[in-house]
């Protein structure tokens, strides 16, 4: 049965720990916060009958930044009894998203271990989680890029987004590896032309056009216009809208409003296709 209960940090074990490399000082600094505003989320885990002793499941870096201020008592949801590990993963995960703020690496083997357990699609698992297809996608995304690119994301010199547009461009690790060298000095905008011009092929890509204008399978028609563009470009429009589009979905918006948004942030200097 789940309660809510006050444990003491002495009286802590933890051995499920998400976090790949626990930062102490992250912990120091989570000490420092409880003492001054309090604990605001708690530990969770369950009572050990044996031992009387409190197992941690997520929390463990709490834990230590108690007793590094000498903070006397936490509080914890127990869950009187040990979680299946798919339990475990989807609350670590929901804390995540909401608190926790997991490094990317961590998140990207996080969810991808939840996956592969519960057996779902990314489009269900991001549905549980409550965040876009596209941000799912970005993350696992991440674990196909050689080990040394992902130490690169790990320590900060490769941002997480340039990275996800390296995996999802390109399959060759020669050419991850160049591409994640040279997004130290690009902004992602140029890092995006650079890995066009890796995909172009011959003089097709170089030709430039001032509307492509499409009737699709549901008799739909699609228009990309613009002042000179190729079909690569058009694709990162298409691309770009669909994320615009689905987000404007979610917040409950219907076409006219979301037209109208997305006008407004065009004459903002935003570019909308």
């Amino acid at each position: 049965m789940t309660a809510l209960i006050k444990v003491c940090p002495d009286n802590c074990d933890y051995p499920s720990q998400p976090r790949s490399n626990p930062d102490p000082a992250y912990c120091r600094s989570l000490g420092e916060s409880m003492k001054t505003i309090g604990q605001q989320v708690p530990i969770i885990g369950y009572t050990d009958p044996k031992t009387g002793r409190f197992i941690v499941e997520d929390g463990g870096c709490r834990v230590q930044g108690a007793r590094l201020h000498d903070i006397r008592e936490l509080m914890a949801l127990d869950l009187g009894k040990p979680p299946m590990p798919v339990e475990l993963e989807m609350a670590q995960a929901a804390i995540d998203i909401h608190k926790q703020h997991f490094p990317p690496m961590d998140r990207a083997q996080l969810w991808h271990s939840i996956k592969e357990k519960r057996g779902c699609t990314a489009k269900q698992l991001a549905k549980e989680l409550g965040v876009s297809d596209s941000l799912v996608g970005d993350y696992l995304s991440l674990l196909t890029l050689p080990p040394d690119v992902q130490g690169q994301i790990t320590s900060g010199a490769v941002d997480m987004s340039k990275a996800s547009l390296i995996a999802q461009q390109e399959s060759d690790p020669d050419r991850q590896r160049e591409l994640a060298a040279l997004a130290r000095d690009l902004s992602r905008k140029e890092l995006a032309s650079k890995v066009r011009l890796s995909r172009r092929n011959g003089e097709a890509a170089t030709v430039r056009v001032e509307r492509i204008k499409c009737l699709v399978a549901s008799g739909a028609v699609v228009q990309i216009s613009g002042a000179g563009i190729n079909l690569d470009e058009a694709i990162d429009a298409a691309q770009e809208w669909i994320k615009e589009a689905k987000k404007a979905s979610q917040q409950g918006l219907d076409a006219k409003t979301f037209e109208r948004v997305c006008r407004d942030k065009a004459k903002a200097g935003g570019k909308h296709e």
